[in-house]
């Protein structure tokens, strides 16, 4: 269950809204399909120009990144956009910040490295170790409501599903058994310490999903970073606030070769 992200109406709500972007957008676009390990990876990219990469979070899809990724087209970027293993148009059905990071190798290896990256939620720690593990040459990253990385939710998952803390511990053995690497390993906060290009960091103080506080310390651990508070906008709709849109395109057109 931990590593199964909760299945979306959205699969078919992910595949209308990338073709609606497809069919409707007035930058040139494309619809492809990348192959990582045994999983097809579902992308889309829009416009033309200088590559930036989008990340979307746990249980979310590529259709989350749309009204960011429609602005970077508009601005003169190639927006990537891209559901991860078990999410949105991809296949598979369990996923993990490692399979995060093996389909974000496989985008690139088939199109090229993102000069940007932007990550939302789960997808912001996916971000720090695209930038300080897999050593993605960005120039900048945007961060919508950074999540820290699976180990700060074991506890939260275990109340939610009243596991008691020695089958949490046997839960835990058997996901790193699964991903080959402990949870310890994939903390962003610590990650973040490595990052020296720059960075933006918007989130809601009041997000009820991932907690402000991780958005500090992941601002505090980067050198180089500027936090950004975004009152009243909650987890989601954050990512279609035209002033967050607004600043993270000037962000990246600021850092843009």
């Amino acid at each position: 269950m931990f590593a199964t992200p909760p299945r979306q109406k959205q699969r078919s709500m992910a595949a209308r809204a990338v073709s609606n972007h497809l069919r409707n957008g007035s930058v040139p676009s494309a619809d492809l399909v990348v192959r990582s390990g045994s999983i097809d990876v579902a992308v889309a990219t829009f416009g033309e120009g200088t590559p930036a990469m989008f990340i979307h979070g746990w249980g979310g899809s590529a259709a989350d990144m749309m009204p960011l990724a429609a602005a970077y087209a508009e601005a003169g970027f190639r927006a990537i956009v891209f559901d991860m293993p078990g999410h949105g148009r991809s296949t598979g059905r369990e996923s993990s910040l490692v399979e995060f990071l093996q389909a974000m190798r496989s985008v690139t290896c088939a199109l090229g490295a993102p000069e940007l990256i932007v990550g939302h939620s789960f997808g912001g720690a996916a971000a720090i170790f695209g930038i300080t593990e897999i050593g993605l040459p960005v120039r900048g990253a945007v961060l919508v409501s950074p999540a820290p990385g699976p180990a700060y939710y074991v506890a939260r998952f275990a109340r939610a599903v009243g596991l008691p803390s020695a089958r949490t511990d046997g839960m835990v053995r058997q996901l790193v058994e699964r991903v080959g690497r402990s949870l310890e390993s994939l903390d962003a906060v610590v990650a973040a310490q490595h990052a020296t290009v720059p960075a933006l960091v918007f989130h809601d103080p009041a997000d009820r999903e991932v907690p402000f506080e991780f958005s500090t310390k992941i601002a505090n651990a980067w050198t180089g970073s500027r936090l950004v508070e975004a009152p009243s906008l909650g987890h989601k709709r954050i990512l279609r606030d035209p002033a967050v849109i607004a600043a993270a395109v000037e962000f990246a057109t600021s850092v843009r070769r």
